[in-house]
């Protein structure tokens, strides 16, 4: 479907703009054909720090034509600027007071360019996404979420159980052997430390991969059981407004339902944590039965090798900004839209081309 990297930019919108003042340094980069984590990697050999002084808000795709901001502690923006890496143009550098958080930004802007699909009249395509950006898009997480080998949430599911031998296996294959320093590492170390310790000397940014993958497959599953008017409100539903993201219990949804037609608040899922909101009735019922299949409690997601995951709630439903459909070449189509913090456009595209 996309022929190169350039049929798929995205552009990160910031949430707040750099204070021009303080330890860290803001940058923006643009990477063609990486993923964040390789991108920090090679910048940060480059300038000679450690890959943990980097913060980011949102990983974003390999192979596509991305822009995105990162920071990095200790670093002058001048030095920044004089970085030089193939695939990777730093735009500018700026001063901040704090290291960039994981969703630290206020959405994405997306051009696609769709080639060779069925009936690619720019009209037809329009009336699919125009009716996406109206009932909102699946909020679900995409495939990426869960790595190249569609595994990760395999072993963030094994690290939320003390399974510490699955998560051996997952990790120490032929394959990964060959390429991934990682698993090199742990193999090492598996001669003379007790497994649990092996596990534990994963990356710390590694780890909390694995445990959001688990997260988000979880998510996927209620999406899926509620699917398909994701707008439709339940009593005890938590819902949350779109314009703030705060969360509420929804007591009577007849009541509350106008406000979802109007795409001001949506029903939530669970990204489980120990602190997690809990909804009522029916909904509870729901979430709690799939911990229940996957013999997983709340209090198993107090700390994790290290890390505490206290949950919050997600929409299961997302807005859709739609900016323009275009032909392209005769033999294909162009889109443009924005989504909210969180959102993916590969979903969106699976939206649509089931519905073709």
């Amino acid at each position: 479907m996309f022929k190169e990297p350039e049929d798929f930019i995205v552009e990160e919108l910031p949430l707040y703009e750099p204070s021009q003042v303080g330890t860290h340094t803001f940058f923006a980069i643009r990477k063609r054909n990486l993923t964040t984590l390789e991108a920090i990697n090679r910048i940060a050999r480059d300038l000679q720090v450690q890959s943990r002084q980097f913060g980011y808000a949102g990983l974003k795709d390999k192979n596509a034509v991305t822009t995105q901001i990162l920071s990095v502690e200790g670093v002058a923006p001048e030095r920044v600027l004089k970085v030089q890496q193939s695939d990777i143009e730093v735009l500018w550098a700026e001063q901040h007071t704090h290291k960039l958080r994981v969703g630290h930004l206020r959405g994405n802007r997306f051009e696609i360019t769709l080639r060779d699909i069925p009936h690619n009249t720019p009209s037809f395509v329009e009336r699919i996404m125009t009716r996406l950006a109206t009932v909102g898009v699946p909020n679900r997480f995409g495939a990426q979420r869960f790595g190249n080998k569609n595994d990760s949430h395999l072993i963030g599911r094994a690290l939320v159980k003390a399974e510490w031998e699955t998560v051996v296996r997952y990790m120490i294959t032929d394959e990964t052997l060959q390429v991934d320093n990682v698993a090199r590492r742990m193999q090492r170390e598996l001669a003379r430390k007790p497994v649990e310790r092996v596990v534990s000397s994963i990356p710390h940014r590694l780890r909390k991969l694995f445990l959001s993958a688990y997260q988000a497959y979880l998510f996927n599953r209620v999406l899926e059981r509620r699917a398909p008017d994701l707008g439709k409100l339940l009593d005890g539903d938590i819902a949350v407004k779109h314009d703030n993201g705060a969360p509420f219990l929804v007591r009577d949804a007849v009541v509350e339902q106008p406000r979802a037609d109007a795409f001001e608040i949506s029903p939530s899922g669970p990204i489980f944590g120990y602190k997690m909101r809990l909804p009522a009735g029916d909904v509870l019922t729901l979430e709690t039965s799939l911990l229940a299949d996957e013999r997983v409690h709340l209090k198993d997601f107090r700390k994790v090798v290290g890390i505490r995951l206290p949950g919050t709630r997600r929409p299961l439903r997302m807005p859709m900004q739609l900016h323009e459909v275009s032909a392209v070449d005769g033999t294909g189509v162009r889109l443009s839209f924005t989504l909210p913090a969180g959102g993916y456009a590969t979903v969106v595209l699976e939206e649509l081309l089931s519905n073709m």
